[in-house]
């Protein structure tokens, strides 16, 4: 079974290392990279979701072809997947057994404030508050001015996504969430429009981030 992963904004191919010890022997995690980071740090980051989407295209069709698999993502990579999952149905090729979304509100679902251009200052001040951005970075200017531009085109490609449902998705869901960053349950929740499959919900303590404190309990999903 191969898990198909899509990292946060920010994220990178090593974002998901973390969970590879808890991984049951017979997964295969694939992790994605963007441009603009790692191995693609000499390209520039893509700040619309349906270009990266498109741009991973072609790996994504490289591991979709034989055994079966599973799509996942936290965050911005659970848009990511999301979108990625409509164009693999809608190209008529062998779907995912099933698709987690973790940490990501529904699509329909409205940000009343945009954060990718803010100042420099109060942008890190919402990253920080967000979680997950390691102290070496929030310490360290050098860091930080090599970091923003990636981070500013992720976050510019979720605050000016666009949702428009065409065609529900025919895959089961399964939403992970931390308790701490639902203000409104409905945000979640609202994941069950998008597909004619089973839909079901796992709420976490913690907040964004809850991921790196259920790391077993997350690749137990991975099953």
């Amino acid at each position: 079974m191969k898990v198909l992963a899509f990292p946060f904004a920010g994220g990178n191919k090593y974002s998901f290392n973390f969970l590879k010890s808890y991984l049951n022997p017979k997964i295969r995690l694939e992790v994605f990279e963007y441009a603009g980071r790692g191995n693609r740090v000499s390209e520039k980051p893509i700040d619309s979701l349906d270009s990266i989407v498109n741009d991973l295209w072609p790996n994504t069709l490289n591991f979709i072809k034989e055994e079966p698999y599973i799509i996942f993502g936290h965050s911005m990579g659970g848009l990511v997947a999301f979108l990625m999952c409509h164009k693999i149905q809608k190209n008529g090729l062998k779907k995912p057994s099933k698709l987690i979304i973790s940490g990501r509100k529904a699509p329909q679902t409205k940000r009343e404030e945009k954060i990718w251009n803010y100042p420099s200052e109060q942008f890190w001040k919402e990253l920080i508050n967000l979680g997950g951005i390691p102290k070496e970075i929030q310490n360290e200017a050098t860091l930080r001015d090599f970091f923003e531009p990636i981070i500013r085109a992720d976050f510019k490609a979720v605050e000016e996504f666009f949702f428009q449902r065409k065609d529900l998705l025919d895959i089961p869901i399964e939403v992970l969430y931390g308790d701490k960053e639902c203000k409104n349950k409905k945000d979640f929740l609202d994941w069950s429009q998008e597909t004619t499959n089973e839909v079901n919900f796992y709420i976490f303590k913690g907040n964004h981030f809850f991921i790196h404190d259920y790391a077993q309990d997350i690749a137990n999903h991975f099953i």
